[in-house]
């Protein structure tokens, strides 16, 4: 499972980011035949997509792993070029791959800081812009990966992984037409039954490997609660 990297434009000059992030996953690819391994797990990221911060616009709503890559940003490029490198790597040696995508991953104390800030300054929420409400819990992330290794594989996968609502105060189809109101939504229907469900599609995740999201923003008071220490008192 390879999950080294540099995991931001800012985290680095352009050329570092590439030079960790590309040549890495080649390093790891390598080592991986060396040493006889059935399956790699590489994370990569919604970004390779192109969309995140700003970069631009989604071709569509929801977004789903079949979206062309426009990443040109150093951080998103050098996932999309680590996909690609993962594919290829796959087809020399028949070694099972999977690129795992990410969004915004989500450990249970961020639910609270997240509503903290807002109450603090409601309009952070949409200033600067930010993903469509798109955001993974870490334990979803983690069962993704125990999913990984578990289910028979071949060839190359690339699975987004994202909550199945959106960590908004807007119903999903307001924050899509405030946010990008000339991307068009396929199935808006979808959206009736479920009027916060996610803006991404995780349907590969859930095809490929069995994997479904646990945690939501709906639920987050009680998903805290959960994930809370028990404190013991003696007397």
């Amino acid at each position: 499972m390879h999950l080294g990297a540099l995991a931001h434009d800012s985290a680095g000059s352009p050329e570092r980011i590439m030079a960790v992030n590309v040549l890495g996953t080649w390093h790891v690819l390598l080592a991986a035949e060396a040493v006889g391994a059935r399956k790699v797990i590489h994370f990569s990221s919604g970004q390779a997509l192109g969309i995140a911060e700003g970069e631009r616009l989604p071709d569509y709503f929801p977004v789903d792993d079949h979206h062309p890559r426009r990443a040109m940003r150093p951080y998103g490029l050098s996932k999309r070029l680590a996909e690609d490198l993962c594919e290829g790597f796959t087809r020399r040696t028949g070694i099972v791959t999977v690129s795992l995508r990410p969004v915004a991953v989500w450990s249970p104390d961020r639910y609270r800081r997240v509503e903290e800030q807002r109450r603090a300054a409601p309009e952070s929420e949409w200033e600067p812009y930010w993903e469509y409400g798109a955001f993974v819990d870490v334990r979803d992330v983690a069962a993704a990966v125990e999913r990984t290794l578990e289910i028979p594989l071949a060839g190359h996968h690339r699975a987004l992984l994202c909550a199945a609502d959106i960590a908004a105060s807007a119903p999903s189809l307001e924050l899509a037409a405030r946010l990008a109101p000339s991307v068009p939504v396929h199935n808006p229907e979808r959206y009736i039954k479920n009027p916060s469900g996610a803006l991404f599609d995780c349907s590969t995740a859930e095809s490929v490997l069995d994997w479904k999201p646990r945690y939501r923003w709906a639920d987050r008071k009680q998903h805290e609660r959960a994930s809370s220490p028990t404190v013991r008192h003696d007397s």
